[in-house]
Formats: C-alpha cells, sequence, structure tokens
C-alpha cells in the first residue's frame, strides 16, 4: 500500500515550508460516511489510503483522512489549521476521475472541525494565466462576443510589445503600444476553426468585412426529434456570404445547443442546417446576423503577403490602421496552439499515402538566391507514418532531414548546404520540425516535404496510411513572410506525387503544453505513463518474434536497448544471425543476462533496459529480433495465444548515432513485423510509474521510522517552551503523534532558591496518562536561569539539586505510565540579550549553563534515556538568536519549524533502530 511509503525529514520540513502535503491516494467525487472501507473515485479503498475528502455537505469535514475499517481519522500532516491553510496544495495519485489531479485548500486559516474546509483543483503556476486566458476566450465564444473587448486606452496601451517584435522601436510607438502581441493572441485565439478564407473571431480576409455583418448568434431553437446524439459540424446553406462556422449539440435525440464559432461575413442571413445529425428531423433555428467588430474593438487582416496588420474600428463604422505587424504564419501557429489548449477544433491537412512502390510527397518549386539562408518548416504529427523528410536535392541548396515525429527526434540529416536541424514539442502529438539551408548558388528546384515509414523511399505504400501536417512554409530568416503562396498542404499552389491530401481537423480533447523533457521523464518516472506494447505469442507451434531489419556496415558498433517488464512470459531473447551474430537472452524476473555483448539494469517497478553491443563482422542487411522464450528452452515450443512480456522501446544506435528503428516506442505499428501469429498490442502496461508500486523502487518498501510514530500517545513534561505554541504543533503535525501537554510556563524540576515557585514541572508527572505511549521530558532554562536551582552531582536522587531532579523526574515517569518510551529534549542557550538565560552568565548558586547542560546529558546517558541534544546539534542557541527566537528565548517561527523538525527526525532515527518495538 502507498502509506507503506512515507516522506523523507528533507521532504517534509520542504512540504511544511511550501504549503504541500504528501500525495493522496484517493479523492472523493461525492460526500461519504468516514467510516469503513468503501469505493472512492472507483478504486477500493484500503486501510492506512490517504484520501482526499472535499465533497461533504457538512464542508468542516472536509480534508485529508486515512482510511480504516472504522472511524476515519485526520491525516497526521493535515490536523491543524495551519497545514490545511489556503494555497495548500496535495497530488491525487488515482482514480476514474482524479488521477494526476491536484488540489488545493482555499478557506482562509480554517478552524478544524468548526469551519468551513473548501478544496479546489489547482492548476500549475505555469500555465495558469494560460489557462485562464482560455478559459475567458471560450466565455467569451459561448456568449457570442468578440474577444479583447478593450476600451481606446486599453488598445493604446496594447501596442508595444507587438510594436517590438514588428522591429519598430520608436519611442511613440513603444509608448503608446504595450502588450499588442498579446492583445492579438487574444483577439484570434477564441475562434474555433480557421477556414481558407480566416472568417472568425478577430481575423478577416478585408476590412469590410469585419466592420459588416456575420452571423453572431441565433433565434430559438426548435428541438425537433430522432437525431443521432452528440457534437457536431454546423452547415449555412444560401444567405449572401460565406465563412460561417459553429457547432450544434443533440441529446436524447433532439437539439439542444447552438454555438456559432466564426461570423463570416453576410449580407443575407444562411440557413441553418443540422444535417450533420442522422435522423434528426424538425429541429430549426433562425441564423442572426450582427456587426463582425464594433466601434472601439479590433481585428487583424492581410496587410501585406504574409503580414497581418492590426486594425482599430472607429465610429461610422470605419478600420484605422494601428501600424502594428505581425507575421501570419506565427500568429495562425499561436491561434490554433492556444485552440488545441481549448480543445478547439484546428484546420489539418490528413496525407494519404498510394497503394504500391511510392514516395508520397508534396512540394513545389522554389528559386534559391546565392547567400540567402532559408527555413523549411513544417508542423506535422505522426499517423501510420511517423517519418517527415524535408528535402531540396538540388546542387547549391541541398538539404535532407529526417524527423522521427513518434519519438520527437531529428532521426538523421545531411546535404552540402544544411546549416542545422531542428524538432521542436508544440504539444498533443504535433512538432514544428525545421531545416535551415545557406544557398551556394541560384538554382531553381522542387522543395518537398514527404513521408515515409523507416525513411526509406521508395516504399511499398499500402494506400490508406498516412500523417497529418498543418502547414508548410518557406522563409528568408529573420523574415515573417511565407515565400510559399500557401501554407496549406491541401492548397492547389503544392504539387502532390503518390499522396492524397484531404482537409480535416484535430480532435476535440482539450490538450495541454507539454512539459519541459526533463520534467516530462521525472514525471514518467514517478507516475508513469500508459505506453508499453504487450507482445502476445501465437496459438500452437511456432517461434515468435517481432523484428525490423536493418542494414550495417563492416566494422560498425552497434548498441541495442530494449526496455522491457515480464507478463505470463519473462524471458526475452535478442537475436540477429547476419552481420552482426549474437544471441542474448534476459530474465525479466532475475534481473539476469547471457550471450556475449549482453547486459541489464534494473528501472524499477519490474522494469528492465536490456541491452546488445556488439561489433558489425559483415556488410549486409538483418532482422533485428525482439524473441518471446518460454521459462525454460528456446524456439520452438507451444504458445498459448494469450502470454507474453511487455516492451516499452526498442532503440539501435549505430556508431553513437541516433536511433535508427521506426515507432521505437509501439511496437504494435506496421513498421514491425510480427512471425506467424504473433500480435503486439499498443498501451498494454504502465511503464515505470515507480510511486505506482512502492515496493519496487529498489529493495523492500522505504520506512524512514514515520510509520511507528502515527497514532502514538504522546505526553510532555516541560517548560514554556513545550507548553508555548512552538515546537510541539510543528513536532504534532510532521509525526502524527496525539500529543497531552502538561508542560508548565516558568516551571523548573526541582528546588527554587529565588522568588519563582519550586517543582511547578515535577508536579505535572502525576496527571501522566497511564497509557501514554511515550514521555518527552524537556527540562528547560529555568532550573539555571530563574529558579536557580542548585546543580548537584551525579548520583543525587532528589528534586533538592539539578542533578537529582533529573532522575527523580525519569523515575516518576517510569512509575506513573510504565510502558512509556521515555526521551529528554535537551535545553537551549538564549540569545546574548536574554538577561539570565544564556550561556556566558553566572548564576546565584556560581554555576554556569554548559554545567546544566552537562548534568542533562550525563543523566539521561547514566538511565538508558534517549537525549535529543537540541542544544548542542540542532543549530538553535546562543549565536542564533536573531534567527531561530523571538525574544532571545522563546522560538519564532523559523526556530518552531526548526525545533520541531529536528525532534520529528531525531525520533525516527530512534523509530528505525528499534526504539519503539517491544
Amino acid at each position: 500500500m502507498e502509506q507503506a511509503l512515507m516522506s523523507r525529514p528533507a521532504t517534509a520540513a520542504v512540504r511544511l515550508l511550501t504549503g504541500e502535503r504528501e500525495p493522496v491516494r484517493l479523492a472523493t467525487t461525492g460526500g461519504i460516511l468516514l467510516h469503513g472501507l468503501q469505493a472512492i473515485d472507483g478504486v477500493p479503498a484500503e486501510i492506512g489510503d490517504r484520501v482526499l475528502v472535499k465533497d461533504q455537505a457538512d464542508p468542516t469535514q472536509n480534508g485529508i483522512y486515512t482510511a480504516s475499517e472504522g472511524d476515519w481519522f485526520r491525516a497526521a500532516d493535515a490536523r491543524s489549521t495551519r497545514t490545511l491553510q489556503k494555497g495548500t496544495t496535495v497530488h491525487t495519485q488515482i482514480g476514474s476521475v482524479n488521477a494526476g489531479r491536484v488540489f488545493e485548500f482555499t478557506a482562509d486559516e480554517p478552524a478544524v472541525g468548526a469551519d468551513a474546509i473548501t478544496i479546489a483543483a489547482s492548476v500549475p503556476p505555469d500555465i495558469a494565466d494560460v489557462v485562464e486566458e482560455v478559459e475567458a476566450l471560450r466565455d467569451e465564444i459561448q456568449a457570442l462576443k468578440d474577444a479583447a473587448a478593450a476600451s481606446a486606452g486599453q488598445a493604446s496601451a496594447s501596442a508595444a510589445a507587438s510594436a517590438a517584435n514588428a522591429g519598430q522601436t520608436t519611442a511613440d510607438r513603444a509608448a503608446t503600444n504595450s502588450d499588442a502581441v498579446a492583445a492579438a493572441a487574444a483577439v484570434i485565439s477564441a475562434q474555433a476553426a480557421r477556414d481558407a478564407s480566416l472568417y472568425g473571431k478577430g481575423i478577416f480576409p478585408t476590412t469590410a468585412a469585419a466592420i459588416g455583418f456575420g452571423v453572431v448568434g441565433n433565434g430559438a431553437i426548435t428541438a425537433g426529434s430522432g437525431g443521432a446524439n452528440g457534437t457536431f459540424d454546423l452547415a449555412f446553406t444560401g444567405g449572401t456570404g460565406s465563412g460561417a462556422a459553429g457547432r450544434f449539440v443533440v441529446a436524447g435525440g433532439a437539439l439542444t445547443q447552438i454555438l456559432i464559432t466564426a461570423p463570416g461575413s453576410y449580407t443575407v442571413a444562411p440557413t441553418l442546417s443540422f444535417a450533420a445529425s442522422a435522423g434528426l428531423a424538425g429541429a430549426a433555428a433562425v441564423a442572426v446576423l450582427g456587426r463582425n467588430v464594433d466601434v472601439g474593438e479590433y481585428f487583424w487582416t492581410e496587410a501585406s503577403t504574409g503580414s497581418l496588420g492590426l486594425y482599430n474600428v472607429g465610429a461610422g463604422p470605419v478600420a484605422a490602421d494601428t501600424g502594428v505587424r505581425a507575421a501570419t504564419a506565427a500568429l495562425l501557429s499561436s491561434v490554433d496552439s492556444l485552440a488545441m489548449i481549448e480543445g478547439l477544433s484546428v484546420p489539418t491537412a490528413r496525407l494519404t499515402e498510394a497503394a504500391g512502390s511510392v514516395s508520397p510527397s508534396v512540394y513545389r518549386s522554389y528559386s534559391f538566391v546565392s547567400g540567402d539562408t532559408i527555413e523549411h518548416i513544417a508542423i506535422a504529427k505522426a499517423g501510420e507514418r511517423s517519418i517527415l523528410q524535408l528535402i531540396h536535392a538540388g546542387a547549391g541548396a541541398a538539404y535532407t532531414a529526417n524527423f522521427n515525429l513518434e519519438e520527437g527526434i531529428v532521426s538523421s540529416s545531411s546535404g552540402a548546404n544544411l546549416v542545422s536541424a531542428a524538432i521542436m514539442d508544440i504539444g498533443s502529438g504535433w512538432y514544428e520540425c525545421k531545416a535551415v539551408v545557406l544557398a551556394a548558388a541560384n538554382i531553381t528546384n522542387n522543395v518537398q516535404a514527404r513521408m515515409s515509414a523507416a525513411g526509406v523511399f521508395p516504399f511499398t505504400g499500402d494506400g490508406t496510411s498516412g500523417m497529418y501536417i498543418r502547414s508548410i512554409v518557406l522563409r528568408k530568416q529573420g523574415l515573417p513572410a511565407n515565400l510559399f503562396p500557401s501554407s496549406d498542404p491541401a492548397n492547389a499552389a503544392f504539387t502532390k506525387q503518390n499522396v492524397t491530401v484531404t482537409t480535416t481537423v484535430s480532435p476535440y480533447e482539450p490538450v495541454l503544453i507539454s512539459l519541459p523533457p526533463l520534467v516530462d521523464g521525472l514525471d514518467v518516472t514517478v507516475r508513469g505513463r500508459m505506453t508499453a506494447s504487450k507482445l502476445v505469442e501465437m496459438v500452437g507451434s511456432g517461434n515468435p518474434s517481432v523484428y525490423q531489419g536493418r542494414s550495417v556496415v563492416n566494422g560498425d558498433n552497434i548498441v541495442w536497448k530494449v526496455t522491457a517488464k515480464k507478463a505470463e512470459r519473462n524471458r526475452l531473447n535478442l537475436y540477429s544471425n547476419n552481420a552482426v551474430i549474437f544471441d542474448c537472452t534476459f530474465n525479466l524476473d532475475t534481473g539476469t543476462a547471457t550471450g556475449t555483448g549482453a547486459s541489464i539494469v534494473a528501472l524499477g517497478n519490474g522494469w528492465y533496459e536490456c541491452t546488445v553491443t556488439k561489433t558489425a563482422t559483415a556488410t549486409a542487411a538483418t532482422n533485428w529480433q525482439q524473441r518471446i522464450f518460454p521459462s525454460a528452452g528456446g524456439h520452438p515450443y507451444v504458445g498459448d495465444g494469450v502470454s507474453g512480456f511487455y516492451v516499452q522501446r526498442s532503440a539501435l544506435s549505430i556508431n553513437g548515432g541516433p536511433n535508427v528503428f521506426s515507432s521505437s516506442e509501439n511496437l504494435s505499428n506496421s513498421a514491425w513485423t510480427k512471425s506467424a501469429g504473433v500480435t503486439a498490442v499498443a498501451n498494454g502496461a504502465l511503464y515505470l510509474g515507480l510511486l505506482s508500486d512502492p515496493a519496487n523502487i529498489g529493495g523492500d518498501p522505504y520506512d524512514d521510522g514515520s510509520a511507528a510514530l502515527v497514532g502514538k500517545k504522546l505526553t510532555l513534561i516541560g517548560s514554556s517552551i513545550s507548553a508555548g505554541a512552538y515546537y510541539v504543533p510543528v513536532l504534532a503535525g510532521l509525526t502524527g503523534m496525539v500529543p497531552t501537554n502538561l508542560a508548565v510556563s516558568g516551571s523548573a524540576l526541582g528546588l527554587s532558591t529565588t522568588a519563582y515557585p519550586s517543582y511547578g514541572m515535577s508536579n505535572a508527572i502525576t496527571n501522566i496518562p497511564v497509557d501514554a505511549e511515550l514521555v518527552i521530558l524537556e527540562p528547560g532554562p529555568n532550573a539555571f536561569g530563574a529558579q536557580e536551582t542548585p546543580l548537584g552531582a551525579l548520583g543525587d536522587t532528589t528534586y533538592a539539586t539539578h542533578y537529582g531532579s533529573l532522575w527523580a523526574a525519569c523515575a516518576a515517569i517510569r512509575a506513573r505510565a510504565p510502558n512509556a518510551k521515555i526521551v529528554m529534549i535537551g535545553t537551549y542557550s538564549g540569545g546574548p540579550g536574554h538577561a539570565t538565560h544564556r550561556i556566558g552568565r553566572v548564576n546565584g548558586q556560581g554555576n554556569t549553563m554548559d554545567q546544566f547542560f552537562n548534568a542533562e546529558r550525563e543523566v539521561a546517558k547514566l538511565l538508558s534515556i534517549p537525549l535529543i541534544d537540541v542544544g548542542g546539534e540542532s543549530g538553535i542557541g546562543y549565536l542564533t538568536s536573531l534567527l531561530y527566537m523571538g525574544d532571545e528565548l522563546h522560538p519564532n517561527a523559523a526556530g518552531s519549524l526548526r525545533h520541531g523538525t529536528f525532534d520529528a527526525e531525531e525520533l525516527r532515527c530512534l523509530s528505525r533502530r528499534g526504539f519503539f518495538g517491544a
């Protein structure tokens, strides 16, 4: 169970400071009974599970609980106002709805058990602004209003950033044009579909269309009946004009909602058609026209080839050019990216290869000029085909760049004039692929974007496979204009060879911006990804294998890495019988490898990286086989049709170069050949996800000693340092112990020789609960500084001296609570500004404070009672009073945290040594 994995001390301290709680296993989706084991978010809760309870009818019951067969209790780190304050966050590990989600406590300092505890979904701060903007734009779309309805003052303030981007740096423009790019992006990102003429929210083909009329809404809906349920594209017929777009919803067979996503330009309203919902009869609504861009608002239109201009609408209405310019391709890419975040449709070209021997290509002729640096850019996503090639073969501007759209890498590049090749992840499986070339001659030739399964041309096409390309752009480096007449691969400006190009749209599911690779890698390690393929053996006798063919040259150094995990079968065999000869077997149960050049490394959660390192002995092609072996023996054997193992990735490197396999992380892809009867099932297992099974992080589940402290009955005997709200609440929160605080402010254990009372601390010992499990004795500084108890000597056993008081108190505690463990917390010195409770002072008995420190250490050692030496080892003391003390003695917030975390770790250390055992 996840509860077995406790946080390490540093992590606990950091979480306390940052307001992040330990992750919960589950989070509720509705009200529950806080009693007994039950299903939470579709998953049965287990004893000890941490559960975020956030939906109770009585919100005072909300919080983080530990599941139990009896009454549930609040988790140790979420029991106080401080630990549930506004801004505190917690991650959810699993569940049908809440898996991977982060929730935030939103109530301001709620009193636990009395005030409402409110909890809401949290948005990571690095994308919060983007998400808020997109949500605002969505609301505007649904309200059928244009984005960026800013005042004229806001608009004039909004142009500097765009002006700067456009290279306009005069003082006047800088002063009057702040935030223009952001405003422009807000205007255009709201559109749900951008058709060929760019009609839609904020972008118009002409100024007349912008200040004219478009479809802004609909009249009363006649629901009709008998339709197919779902969300469909709205059709517009008749009328005078074009460019409108929209969606409609059918539920229960009836029309329920209409959303206009692009108004178009019309002088006579079109008719709305709902034919996309099969069987829908009698549904109707009237299209309503309204002005596209009102006075005071802004819009974009093409000012020159490849460049958009920002215009403001004045009274009349008339369109006034603001002078702000931005690259069409860059802005439209931003539109698409933001639209995908919100789940809006994005125009996309689908390239489908022809059947037979093919080299599928979309190309256009271009005349390169010597000395020009040209960028060839395509925004693409893998379909059945995953290798995109950008190429120009003409001498003087020759380049070839191959991009793997499944792995997000440049798989190879070449060409005498190639400057660079780069790929950038832009989210949802889309990549910007760029080849940069420096022309060395004037040359006219075809600039091509080609697709394939493995980067080899020609290949045998199946007539159905393909990939997606949103745009193809050719431009001079540093300039925005597209040198092609269109960026749309479906446009007639491009010639198609062995390929059919059709216009479609991206899915309507929302997507988030991809994490940086390092963060994403860590996230995979911790939470995992359901991306591993399962290789399944045949039914009957056979030689189950999954392979790709690749060629090598004599002397090539090859490294083949396969990441695998056992299922019903636990033996992976990697095999080649030509050019590079090896036969290596890996046991995915024991983590052992046999065969020349074989090695194996455990990655966690049952996953192993299986590696073969060899040198080619001939120049030839060979099949690189991943073979399923039975529990004993090899091929052939009789399979059952269901057994196999999991493979997350298979990558082959030659001479230290990039991976040469296609579809390395999806062995179900057709790029991999399967022997007779063998199947490969995509997304068959969770890859890594170490915290999904803490027992597999390596060895036994890690317990830092915290488990033995949770719920332990703690009693404190001490001074005001224990009695006040200083370290004790921190200690209880970090350990989950349940405290009974009997500390007395101003007290000492023994005899007082001043006006302060005697025995105030030791008198409290009689109130210790007899079932106490741990008693902490904090003798405190008063015996030296206030009561000035005589020091005495080791061997004293009465309250007449400090040595004797320590002995007598420990004996009394043992008599009162015979089964309790006793721990002493050592005294620390006050700061230089404290009059009495500090080192460097001689008290009225002629003693110094260090003598009292030594008394605590000596008595504790003699009685075999653990001493938590706060005064000697915590960092709290005479020289750190400004850091850790509020009045030169009592802890401030930082001191309380330092004291509590130090104590908690010392107790965990004792726990790891078995102190809290029998």
